[in-house]
């Protein structure tokens, strides 16, 4: 079978780039698996299968899917988000549903939405491919929309003389710039209660980012990664980061196991299991 890697990509709105990597990671996956693939921002070319990103956006964007188009959702499924609204479930009951975490899947299922299969996400080697600068003058960077939960945290690190840099709206190219200047990058959840945004995260653990993390609503969500990031109570991030930024030797560790960690999830292997 032919496949088409769909990020769904309304004119002049640039956050679709924050699929493209999990796009070229799918991509890749297929190619692995001896299958045909191209990336596209088409949803309905001749005979081949698509695999849908970003159907968030498709009750703002009227693009044409084939009617076999699986959507792969990469948001997180909870009550008052936006993007789970009657107009996107309603797209969803009509498509086969894919998503990479098993708590959306139940979400879902309370919502009337099927989850066909859980992807969870993988590693391609072509996603490693960040070259770190010889001094990184970047202690910690933030990228994503800021909020005020989030702006307390980078309040917090800034008193405690921890230089911090927050980066909206920035992608590929220009965002692993920064990276390469980083020696730790912070995820802070946008909610209390959050979940853990592997969906970001996993593109840093492929290219050896040391991470901080805030701690997860399920301990159990984070404890297969508990070697790999550092994890940190809300209230305790700032002093933690400042800790981390004083030890190169720890940041290496991390840098190392995210590393290790984030390889032994083959991209391929799990495809291949979703497509049988």
């Amino acid at each position: 079978m032919n496949f088409a890697v769909t990020v769904v990509s309304p004119p002049g709105y640039t956050h679709s780039a924050a699929f493209h990597e999990v796009a070229e990671t799918l991509h890749h996956a297929l190619l692995a698996l001896g299958l045909d693939s191209v990336m596209t921002r088409e949803g309905r070319l001749d005979s081949r299968r698509h695999i849908v990103l970003g159907s968030n956006l498709l009750p703002h964007y009227g693009l044409l899917l084939a009617p076999d188009a699986i959507l792969y959702n990469l948001e997180q499924v909870y009550t008052g988000s936006s993007w789970i609204t009657p107009e996107l479930l309603h797209i969803m009951r009509r498509h086969v549903v894919w998503d990479y975490s098993e708590a959306n899947a139940r979400a879902f299922a309370d919502l009337g939405v099927r989850v066909e299969r859980v992807l969870p996400i993988g590693y391609v080697p072509e996603l490693t491919r960040i070259r770190f600068a010889t001094t990184r003058d970047i202690d910690v960077l933030f990228v994503g929309a800021l909020c005020p939960r989030r702006q307390r945290v980078i309040e917090g690190m800034r008193a405690a003389g921890v230089g911090v840099v927050a980066a909206f709206g920035v992608y590929g190219r220009a965002r692993d710039l920064l990276l390469a200047r980083t020696k730790l990058v912070l995820n802070v959840h946008g909610r209390e209660g959050g979940v853990l945004e592997i969906v970001r995260l996993s593109y840093l653990l492929a290219n050896g980012c040391a991470v901080l993390s805030e701690r997860c609503a399920d301990a159990a969500e984070e404890a297969p990664l508990a070697h790999a990031i550092a994890f940190a109570d809300y209230d305790a991030l700032p002093e933690r980061a400042a800790q981390l930024v004083a030890s190169p030797a720890e940041r290496e560790r991390l840098a190392r196991d995210g590393f290790a960690e984030m390889q032994s999830r083959s991209a391929a292997d799990y495809l291949r299991a979703a497509l049988t």
